[in-house]
């Protein structure tokens, strides 16, 4: 079996896609696949079990892409089955040629391209389920949408992991739900939590964007700290919103600390230092830091109509467009009682997908597609 695996991001860079598809790429090699990964960067180390063709961005974006482009034309007449791991930067490219050569077409979905630019734009402020539901998709990028529609509805199977972007393609892009099938992301392994001393810290990691709703949660940290001097809220990364983000939190002095972005050793650390996890955007997909904090024990609260692997109760979700449900949801969880009930909830969540589990998974999707018997 010969399958190419096309992605935006791969090792060394830092991000879920990068993440899948090595994992995906080492399983595959291990069964004695030819594998080849086209991804963008310029790291020169290789992989003794798979080839990697690495486009650089040094060229700009357009030049970048249509380099990128070709190198999908070239090694997609290498082999047998097709795999994008995006709709757009690898999922054109590959479902053109895929076409051309006749070749199957996986296409796995981690998120959307359309609503994500509005809103990181601040276009719009909305969650995205209220902006397909108004249709405003088709407004704001009606040529994206026939793109990305056409790229979907060409794919022979489509991967995602949770009901709710399932529910997106199959209703306002036609795809057949025969079509689609849901893998969850794995899991960290579980420890126990590590109870955090004196202060109650709620912790926010991820990139400082207007859709991450952070003024929502300052403005609302703002009438928490009156009432509770113990609170406290750090929130870690970088982005286009960081200075606003500073000016906003500096009348909130030493109760709120916004440090940059860490690796994931530093980042664990905070984690564990910390109370709850926080994940306020506008939509949230299954965002790795809330799955890492579970694992280290740590109770989250999150937006409503998220992708997340887990199932929280109720009381670990909020409503992102309303102030009033993200101070009850934060209130909720100083009160000790509700805490530690809280706690007790996150150590018995199941959380048995593995590495393992998932990447056999995507094994068996590549056999169907190219007919090949288990």
């Amino acid at each position: 079996m010969r399958v190419l695996l096309t992605t935006g991001i791969f090792f060394p860079d830092v991000g879920g896609p990068a993440t899948h598809v090595r994992k995906i790429a080492e399983h595959f090699a291990g069964l004695d696949w030819q594998v080849t990964v086209v991804a963008f960067g310029d790291y020169a180390g290789n992989s003794q079990n798979f080839r990697v063709v690495r486009i650089s961005r040094k060229w700009g974006k357009l030049v970048s892409w249509l380099l990128y482009a070709l190198a999908i034309a070239r090694e997609s007449f290498r082999h047998d089955v097709l795999y994008a791991f995006d709709l757009t930067t690898a999922g054109i490219p590959t479902a053109l040629f895929a076409r051309l050569l006749r070749k199957p077409f996986i296409l796995r979905i981690g998120g959307d391209p359309i609503w994500e630019r509005i809103v990181e734009k601040g276009e719009r402020s909305l969650p995205m389920r209220a902006y397909y539901e108004q249709g405003l998709f088709k407004k704001d990028k009606p040529t994206l949408y026939r793109i990305i529609r056409h790229v979907v509805r060409s794919a022979d199977t489509i991967v995602t992991y949770c009901d709710f972007l399932k529910g997106i393609y199959t209703n306002y892009y036609g795809v057949s739900e025969e079509r689609v099938v849901q893998i969850k992301n794995p899991f960290p392994p579980k420890v126990p939590a590590m109870p955090e001393k004196d202060t109650f810290t709620f912790l926010f990691a991820g990139r400082f964007v207007s859709y991450k709703n952070l003024p929502r949660v300052l403005k609302v940290f703002r009438a928490i700290s009156a009432k509770h001097d113990n609170a406290r809220l750090v929130l870690i990364g970088d982005g286009p919103d960081e200075a606003a983000l500073k000016a906003r939190a500096a009348a909130l002095g030493d109760k709120v600390e916004i440090i940059p972005k860490v690796d994931q050793k530093a980042l664990f650390a905070r984690i564990n230092a910390s109370s709850v996890a926080l994940a306020p955007a506008l939509t949230e997909f299954n965002p790795n830091f809330i799955l890492e904090s579970l694992a280290l024990g740590k109770p989250a609260l999150i937006s409503l109509d998220n992708g997340l692997s887990a199932q929280l109760p109720d009381y670990m979700q909020f409503d992102p467009m309303d102030d009033a449900s993200l101070e009850t949801a934060m209130e909720h969880m100083l009160d000790a009682g509700n805490y530690r009930e809280a706690i007790r909830v996150a150590a018995e969540l199941p959380m048995d997908q593995t590495w393992d589990k998932v990447v056999a998974e995507h094994a068996e999707i590549v056999k169907k597609v190219s007919g090949t018997k288990p």
